[in-house]
């Protein structure tokens, strides 16, 4: 990045990923690490806390558990006492641990954002509780740093949709914060007349230019025909007409990344407007997923129009590009081994509960169950019968088996799904949290099946959070399997392990485990992702333990192994016509 002319670098805090267990904060050390690891190559951190974040992570960087039903009545992201006492425990553990290093203490945090994009969910100017939420927290962040940082707020976005400062910020006129915008690589007439509002906003002599998220690229979702990528014209006019500006900004992203395990997001609202994110978060950024100079629509090269455009005004970056990190297809990878998910309920499941007659059926919430997967299962005779799942009850897709047997998918963003269903004695609804939406009004994304049983019998739930530990612990072996279907190999490494990438040509949708790292979701069937990111740092000398598990295979047609690539693959889907096809064309 500091190749790239860069001298700072912005820093998201998901709180949901270092307090996944309500009052027991992890991982703070990580946080830490990365704010001497700045320090130590000189850069500057412009420290985004949250407590909401976006980022297309799962519920904005929310905990799960803030959507518990113990917690009934929260309201998110304004001054509600349930919400304000959660966030207050995170924010003084947080607080307390990165205090110590502001650049006034010869520390990197040179600035810290208060919220983010809030102008989009809550109104300053109109409703007191949030005015009073946004005061609270310039409150607390003031207690540990001090007036030793610039404290700042983020606001704008594009056209229409594009949020009022005054909604965002309640400092208007007030030299305490400084509020600044964002928005996409533009040109000097948008990037200027943003300027001017930023400084009709602020308070007078202090409003120095700042545009706090300039999107070079954007994120993908599944079912979108094609990744997101930009041209290099369009990163070097976009960038170029900034650094014109001489104004302070920041390139979102400079350097893509994973949303690995779980923590991919969405964005819609409760019904069936629902876009999960794929597991890749590349963002056509000028610096890879997996480290290199990325590439752009029209074939060039992303770093170096972003250097260039930079260096037209500042000059070439000093300091020296590293070399690339190594990249290496270790072949083919045997699978040889097999499990079945319904086999091993019991060593999988952390909850059991049984259904009450004419109940609906437990939501992920209801159970205290935040990730993977939920499992009804009922027992007792049923007719044939049509039923017709909606988006409401979907959350986010359903698989129906009727003595072991699928039936059909249901599918929140394709509902209303009709299916026929034969008559049985044992049904099964496995439904996936696909990840809650992270934007809007729709954070109150709970999971599971949110409706009554959609057949008769005696139903109970099964909570399966696929931890690492009770996967890799399940009892393989060579018997055939009826699926869902866990699948296990070894992969072994001569020297020193290099990234990879693990193909999933042949295999349909699922999680893959390495060594016991959750590589993410697959969705081979409807891309445009086909590859998943195994960095080298996950990888060992000698023997890997490479597990799948694919939600629609079985013994019967399941792959006996997958491949390790040098390079990742997405789909470039057309039509007849050479026509990119319509986002939302999912086989399920």
């Amino acid at each position: 990045m500091k190749a790239l002319g860069l001298n700072s670098i912005t820093a998201y805090v998901p709180w949901n990923y270092h307090e996944e267990v309500e009052g027991l904060p992890q991982k703070l050390d990580e946080i830490t690490d990365f704010l001497d690891a700045a320090e130590a190559e000189g850069m500057l951190v412009i420290f985004r806390p949250g407590p909401y974040i976006c980022g297309e992570w799962e519920l904005g960087g929310f905990p799960a558990w803030l959507l518990w039903n113990d917690k009934s009545g929260i309201k998110l992201r304004t001054y509600e006492s349930t919400y304000i006492k959660a966030v207050d425990k995170w924010l003084k553990a947080l607080y307390g641990a990165v205090s110590g290093h502001t650049y006034s203490k010869g520390g990197p945090i040179a600035l810290v954002q208060i919220e983010n994009e809030y102008g989009s969910f809550g109104d300053c100017s109109a409703n007191p509780d949030d005015a009073k939420y946004m005061n609270h927290l310039l409150d607390v962040a003031t207690s540990h740093f001090g007036t030793s940082v610039v404290y700042t707020t983020i606001d704008g976005g594009e056209g229409k949709s594009a949020a009022k400062l005054e909604a965002g910020s309640p400092w208007k006129g007030d030299s305490r914060v400084l509020a600044t915008v964002d928005g996409g690589l533009s040109n000097s007439v948008e990037y200027a007349q943003r300027f001017e509002q930023q400084k009709a906003f602020n308070a007078p002599g202090h409003s120095p230019k700042m545009w706090s998220e300039l999107w070079v690229g954007w994120f993908t979702v599944w079912g979108d025909a094609a990744a997101a990528n930009k041209s290099t014209s369009d990163f070097h006019n976009g960038l170029s007409d900034m650094v014109a500006q001489d104004a302070s900004f920041s390139l979102y992203m400079a350097h893509g990344g994973t949303n690995f395990g779980f923590w991919s997001g969405a964005n819609g609202d409760l019904k069936n407007d629902y876009k999960p994110d794929i597991t890749s978060y590349d963002y056509s950024s000028p610096i890879s997923e997996g480290g290199d100079h990325n590439i752009g629509s029209d074939g060039g090269d992303l770093f170096v129009a972003v250097q260039s455009a930079i260096a037209s005004k500042h000059g070439q970056p000093s300091f020296v590009e590293p070399d690339p990190i190594g990249k290496v297809a270790y072949g083919t990878i045997s699978l040889t081994e097999s499990a079945g998910l319904f086999d091993n309920l019991d060593p999988l499941a952390t909850c059991h509960p049984s259904v009450k007659k004419n109940e609906s059926l437990p939501s992920f919430e209801d159970m205290k169950h935040s990730y993977g997967l939920m499992l009804y299962e009922s027992t007792g005779a049923f007719a044939s019968q049509e039923i017709t799942i909606t988006a409401e009850e979907a959350h986010d897709r359903a698989q129906l088996f009727v003595d072991g047997k699928e039936v059909g998918t249901a599918y929140r963003p394709q509902c209303p799904t009709t299916m026929t269903v034969p008559e049985g004695s044992n049904a099964k609804l496995l439904v996936e949290n696909m990840g809650r939406i992270n934007y809007g009004q729709g954070i109150y994304d709970h999971k599971g099946y949110l409706g009554r049983p959609p057949v008769a019998g005696n139903w109970s739930a099964w909570c399966l959070p696929l931890t690492s530990q009770s996967v890799m612990g399940l009892p393989f072996g060579s018997k055939p399997v009826q699926g869902p279907i866990f699948q296990r190999g070894n992969l072994n490494i001569q020297g020193e392990p290099q990234d990879t990438w693990l193909d999933m040509a042949g295999f349909k949708k699922g999680y893959v485990w390495v060594n016991g790292h959750n590589l993410g979701r697959y969705w081979e069937t409807a891309g445009p992702q086909h590859t998943l990111y195994l960095p080298a740092p996950f990888l060992s000398k000698g023997d890997n333990d490479i597990i799948v598990l694919d939600l629609h295979l079985s013994t019967s047609d399941a792959p006996t192994s997958l491949l390790s690539v040098a390079k990742p693959r997405y789909s470039q889907k057309v039509d007849s016509s050479g026509k990119a096809v319509p986002v939302g064309s999912v086989i399920i």
